[in-house]
């Protein structure tokens, strides 16, 4: 990411009246710099050389306070520009990557995981805090006040203003150097950061299981390991940005010293007047100490600077082109297809066809590529070689050419992993179905084998929240019955038996066959003998 990364102005509109701002007060705040050396040396001037009593400098001593109050209150106006502003641009990234990820208009989820993207939209962004209150508002400074300064010095002494023309590209040119190496040192951490949640989440979700089987203390190692490796690359980076600290100090304060050999000398000559030295010491330590907080904030900012990078890549990711719509679709068939994964070999997919009026059953080992075909037929996943054709009666059209919107419509999805906001099970089983009154809520929940009064509250039980109180399956029926209040053509069911009871499980197994007798397709993945059993199922093997 540049300092001032073009792509902010894109997705974040309350930047573009904030960098105007910061401008403006920068080169205010250059000017009272300015102001207020000028006023100093010529009290100073005064006491020294034309011996004025301090009585009659009262209003020389009021000037020079007023400058100092001036450029107080700049400063605090510039902090609180600077936080309000940050608030609201990292609530709009964090809108419009929300927007991106939930609208079903990014692949991120499937290519980065649900904890990376968890990850970036909560502690990446807040990071971001240091970025948008300190170093963008440094960056500007910086921009204009050694500009400013160092003409002024310039247009005193000529000696003076080469030193610095020469001596002032030295920070930056050091900061870019270590900049790398920070950058770099940052972008392992956070890829470390990133495993590190991603596997936390599959911990946390497979719990459980580990416990059924005494399997949870072994993951204490792998879990010690993996944060001790987060551990030693934050390390790094700390290390790096203290040295990098040093560095831009020593080159500030041998710059300055060098200005002040060179004005000492002078001034002992008689080349140079008091007044004009004096001027030029006090100016000189503000050309560098804008540089040096630059480089000192943008360590500061790292860690959000490497997350507006992947934030930034996942809004600008190429959205699906497709207009063609379809209605209640009837059949969809496949060439071989093959899927390519960064650092993976390439998975196959072996040609077939599902249509309505039958349990269409996707089996195969964990790896074989359920998954993958799920995301493709959810249009998640375009990034295939081969062709997925879908037909509603005599018309037929190539998925990528859907409209995303509208062919999503037309899907209603279970997944394996059942996840709820914080909602009422009214509010949830109206996801499916707005319209719906509580009497078809209640016979949708009957059809899964569930009856309200099995819920502590009945419909107006609470979902998402630490003091849920309901099983497994209690929560995979209320999302099997929302998916099938969905008015869609096509239902696609990700292990829906799964944590039932047998008396369950066969109210289930009814329920999806009206729900194929109705004409939808059904897309069943599970490994319950009982669902996969019968004579209007066909299954097929997805193999890599």
């Amino acid at each position: 990411m540049k300092p001032l990364d073009p792509r902010l102005l894109r997705y974040s509109r309350s930047s573009r009246g904030f960098i105007f701002a910061e401008v403006i007060l920068a080169a205010l705040n250059a000017l009272l710099i300015i102001l207020q050396s000028a006023a100093i040396v010529d009290l100073v001037c005064r006491i020294f050389q034309s011996h004025t009593t301090v009585s009659q400098l009262r209003t020389r001593f009021l000037l020079v306070l007023t400058f100092f109050v001036l450029r107080g209150l700049l400063s605090i106006g510039s902090e609180y520009l600077a936080a309000f502003s940050s608030t609201r641009m990292r609530n709009e990234l964090r809108i419009g990557l929300l927007d991106k990820i939930l609208g079903g208009r990014s692949r991120a989820i499937f290519k980065e995981g649900p904890a990376t993207i968890s990850l970036l939209a909560t502690k990446g962004i807040d990071n971001l805090d240091s970025y948008f209150s300190r170093f963008l508002p440094q960056l500007f400074i910086a921009a204009i006040v050694p500009l400013a300064v160092g003409l002024t010095i310039t247009s005193e002494d000529l000696i003076s203003g080469a030193i610095v023309l020469f001596t002032v590209p030295l920070i930056p040119l050091f900061g870019i150097l270590i900049g790398r190496f920070t950058g770099a040192a940052t972008e392992k951490r956070w890829q470390t950061m990133s495993l590190l949640s991603g596997y936390f989440l599959d911990l946390l979700s497979g719990l459980a299981t580990l416990k059924v089987f005494g399997r949870s203390r072994k993951q204490e190692e792998r879990l010690e390991e993996v944060g001790e490796r987060y551990r030693a690359e934050t390390m790094k980076v700390l290390k790096v940005s203290f040295l990098s600290s040093l560095a831009l100090e020593v080159i500030a304060t041998l710059s300055v010293a060098l200005i002040a050999v060179s004005i000492g000398l002078r001034l002992v000559d008689g080349g140079l007047s008091l007044r004009t030295g004096l001027f030029i010491l006090v100016l000189a330590p503000e050309v560098y100490w804008p540089i040096r907080q630059v480089a000192l904030f943008f360590h500061a900012a790292a860690d959000g600077v490497e997350a507006a990078n992947r934030i930034f890549e996942i809004l600008e990711e190429p959205e699906s082109v497709g207009v063609e719509v379809l209605d209640t679709v009837t059949e969809i068939d496949w060439d071989q297809l093959t899927v390519e994964f960064p650092g993976r070999e390439t998975l196959s997919i072996p040609s077939g066809r599902i249509c309505a009026g039958q349990i269409n059953l996707i089996t195969g080992p964990s790896g074989a590529g359920k998954s993958t075909f799920l995301s493709i037929i959810l249009g998640f996943n375009d990034n295939f070689i081969g062709q997925v054709r879908v037909r509603a009666g005599q018309s037929e059209c190539e998925i990528r050419t859907l409209a995303p919107t509208s062919w999503r419509q037309q899907i209603s999805w279970l997944p394996q992993e059942v996840n709820f906001p914080a909602a009422t099970v009214r509010e949830v089983l109206h996801q499916g179905n707005p319209d719906a009154i509580d009497s078809e809520l209640i016979r949708q929940l009957s059809r899964v084998g569930l009856s309200p009064s099995e819920l502590p509250k009945g419909l107006d039980t609470k979902l998402g929240t630490l003091t849920e109180t309901l099983s497994v399956g209690q929560k995979r029926k209320i999302a099997l019955a929302r998916a099938l209040m969905k008015p869609a053509s096509i239902l696609i069911l990700d292990e829906p038996s799964a944590s039932v009871d047998d008396v369950s499980e066969a109210d289930i197994e009814q329920a999806i066959t009206e729900e194929i007798q109705r004409g939808k397709i059904v897309i069943l993945v599970s490994h319950r003998v009982k669902l996969m059993s019968g004579e209007s199922a066909i299954s097929f093997g997805v193999r890599s």
